[in-house]
């Protein structure tokens, strides 16, 4: 059998090398347009900014070492021009020759990956102007900065490849200006937490131009330097430029063999079978189902190309195992805090029809009396009456990945809120604590399902401040720091006392920092006949989340 796979990277090595395991006699061929294959695009970043010292580490095998252990046929610097599916065939050319070649496949698995989107601005190929892709921007990235004595750089883009990217410069001691095109960054996940996550950026030094359409990109006055010319907004200068906007599948010449697309991707079966039945696609190029919503959406991750690689291989070898779709998790490192998404954001699972609800909880990610603890946010969607669980949003300073990773478990098991209650997970003070934060989630929500809490949100909050009393039970002293705009202060523990403040003919809605006192305040005043409601996520999201009504502050009259 000969199978041909187009591409080097995750999806395609997966294909390959499980090709192998399976069948000795196969001859298999592994066309690869760079130089370089096999090797760990998602350690890229790291190797920008010195975080890994040498590329080495990022290759894990080297043409000749595939040759001699798996008898892969290599061919490097080989780009595809062309398929003709009649004939069972692909035009393939020499990037260093020019040569032009046909080569006959039984099986043809494309793993082209995905490019970022096209910027049409004048000055986009500048010497200074760089890609954040692969080992050759790596390469170009790193010589550029060392050999120019670069002080400062603007990084277009404003999704996980830009968070990479700002990681990756930041490490070399570059001032950092990140323009984008919408009225945010991070637009995975909610605004609020995505707020959180600017917020970070903001504390350590990078500069947001939001709402930003480019106009052009030219010369500086200073030696080698780049500006950046906004529409309607400031000229921003910098000694070099890179290009990390989202990406977008490479399809063009399955477009041109007659391959089904639709939005951008290669449309393929749960074999990850294109319409052509002996050609298959994997990885960042192709459509595949999402977990929860069943729409088919582009899925730029290395985890998900690599499984799907191999399910392509299970069923040309008759060994079918259908792609039971992708769940949308990453994590990302920005500066020292941690994001994390699963799933779709509670903005994005209403725009495809779902009615969530959803809670917000901070809480500590350790055992709060041991040593250096530090506070999670932790924010999970799920459906209303079965509480089966749809995403979850998490930032913080460590153990965010653990947590994660158990509600992607969870998530994937069909578990619901009420699970994530009795889930039994480790516990020593150094890592966590007695009710984990995944136990504490759970609990929340299960408030909220059962109808022993009802949550209100800051935007929520916005549309109803004239009919509503909204109660501060913190301290006075933490009170008068800062509050909710209009809030009065009844400290938790004078609340019994104080009942003759409040009004039973209007809703109450009650808040603490973090939201615990503010849910002991809001039991007490429900059991009394009060129409209560308590603050999603405290004060803590309201004040971080960006709201419009802003933050108040004097002492409680």
């Amino acid at each position: 059998m000969e199978i041909v796979i187009v591409g080097g990277a995750a999806g395609g090595m997966s294909a390959a090398l499980r090709a192998r395991r399976l069948d000795e006699n196969a001859h298999i061929t592994l066309i690869e347009q760079g130089e370089s294959l096999n090797y760990a695009n998602s350690g890229i970043p790291s190797s920008v900014g010195g975080v890994i010292e040498t590329d080495t580490f990022l290759i894990h095998q080297s043409a000749a070492g595939l040759k001699e252990r798996f008898n892969i046929d290599m061919r490097e610097n080989t780009e595809l021009v062309a398929i003709t599916k009649e004939n069972h065939s692909i035009l393939l050319k020499g990037s260093n020759t020019n040569e032009t070649y046909q080569l006959s496949y039984d099986k043809l698995i494309l793993a082209q990956g995905a490019h970022p989107m096209p910027l049409p601005a004048p000055g986009i190929e500048g010497e200074n102007v760089f890609r954040f892709q692969t080992m050759l921007d790596l390469h170009n990235i790193r010589d550029y900065v060392s050999g120019h004595f670069c002080q400062s750089a603007v990084i277009i883009g404003g999704g996980y490849v830009a968070l990479k990217a700002v990681e990756a410069l930041h490490n070399f001691g570059l001032r950092i200006s990140i323009i984008h095109f919408q009225n945010r960054i991070c637009q995975d996940f909610d605004p609020d937490i995505a707020n959180m996550i600017q917020s970070e950026l903001v504390k350590n030094g990078v500069k947001l131009h939001s709402n930003a359409k480019i106009q052009r990109i030219y010369i500086g006055t200073a030696e080698d330097s780049r500006v950046v010319t906004l529409v309607n907004g400031p000229s921003v200068p910098a000694d070099l430029v890179i290009i990390a906007t989202d990406l977008t599948p490479r399809t063009d010449i399955a477009k041109e063999s007659g391959l089904e697309c639709r939005n951008g991707g290669v449309l393929v079966n749960e074999f990850m079978q294109t319409n052509d039945p002996d050609i298959y696609a994997v990885g960042d190029m192709t459509k595949t189902t999402n977990f929860i919503p069943s729409t088919s959406e582009f899925l730029p991750l290395g985890g998900a190309a690599s499984l799907q690689g191999r399910l392509a291989v299970d069923h040309i070898m008759k060994r079918a195992v259908p792609y039971r779709g992708h769940i949308g998790m990453y994590s990302c490192k920005v500066f020292t805090l941690t994001v994390a998404i699963l799933g779709l954001s509670v903005e994005k699972l209403k725009e495809v029809g779902y009615h969530p609800q959803f809670v917000t909880v901070h809480v500590p990610d350790h055992a709060g009396y041991y040593p250096s603890t530090q506070q999670m946010t932790l924010r999970l969607a799920f459906q209303p009456v079965s509480g089966r669980l749809l995403s979850a949003q998490i930032l913080g300073r460590r153990g965010v990945d653990k947590r994660i990773d158990v509600l992607s478990v969870a998530l994937q098991s069909g578990m619901t809120v009420l699970d994530l209650e009795n889930l039994g997970l480790s516990y020593t003070p150094e890592y966590g604590s007695a009710k984990d934060p995944v136990n504490v989630l759970g609990m929340v929500a299960g408030n909220l399902l059962r109808g022993d809490l009802h949550t209100v949100t800051a935007a929520e909050l916005e549309d109803h401040l004239d009919g509503w009393q909204i109660i501060d039970v913190q301290s006075p002293e933490i009170f008068a720091q800062g509050h909710v705009p209009g809030a009065i202060n009844v400290p938790i523990d004078s609340l019994r006392n104080r009942l003759a403040c409040l009004d039973k003919r209007q809703p109450v809605v009650v808040y603490s920092r973090v939201g615990y006192h503010g849910y002991l305040a809001y039991r007490t005043l429900v059991q009394l006949g009060y129409k209560v409601f308590n603050l999603d996520g405290g004060f803590k999201l309201f004040s971080e989340c960006g709201s419009r009504m802003g933050i108040a502050s004097g002492e409680a009259s």
